[in-house]
């Protein structure tokens, strides 16, 4: 739930999202759209969705704070501009904090780079285990990532999408979670095979 006036918020919100870019607009509505429906299969309740959808919608909005420069780069960044990168989580964080989002919302925005046994991930947080919102939305945002043109490289198929989802199940990725993704792009690439997409 949201803790401020919804027109207030609703204004920062796309103010903040459009500072960034329209490429990275669209992924956030479609990581929101996508971890939803992860969150639908899964059985989550009214009050979890909206929870989910508002993070994963949310989950790259520290990157306001982040040159253009790096963020088109078609280069592979340096350590130095992958250091600044990893700083999204705690701006998009500490964004929420300050206009009064729900503190579930706000967790799904600082740990959405944790791996989901806690092992890894940025930013630093040994041992931090993200809940399950996050989790989903962790899934959604690598699924959309992968499968959509990025600066850097072209979209990858949906089959090397399931196989890195697969090769990291249980350690960087929720298993269930990876399992239920993997049957939403089965779907999705059987949908395009025979719409010859």
């Amino acid at each position: 739930m949201v803790k401020k006036a919804d027109c207030k918020i609703n204004e920062e919100l796309v103010n903040a999202l459009l500072q960034i870019d329209f490429s990275s607009y669209f992924h956030s509505t479609r990581v929101e759209k996508l971890a939803v429906q992860i969150g639908r299969e899964l059985k989550l309740s009214s009050e979890e969705l909206s929870l989910l959808g508002m993070g994963a919608l949310l989950h790259d909005i520290g990157k306001f704070n982040i040159p253009e420069s790096i963020l088109e780069k078609k280069t592979p960044l340096t350590p130095a501009e992958w250091a600044i990168i990893e700083e999204h989580p705690v701006h998009g964080y500490r964004f929420a904090k300050a206009i009064g989002m729900d503190d579930a919302i706000c967790r799904i925005i600082l740990h959405h780079h944790l791996w989901a046994n806690g092992a890894g991930g940025y930013p630093a947080s040994e041992g931090v285990v993200p809940c399950l919102l996050t989790q989903i939305t962790t899934v959604a945002d690598v699924v959309d990532a992968m499968t959509h043109e990025r600066p850097y490289r072209p979209p990858l198929s949906i089959a090397d999408c399931i196989e890195h989802l697969e090769a990291y199940a249980g350690t960087k990725y929720n298993a269930e979670v990876v399992q239920v993704a993997k049957q939403i792009l089965n779907k999705l690439r059987t949908i395009r095979r025979e719409l010859c997409l």
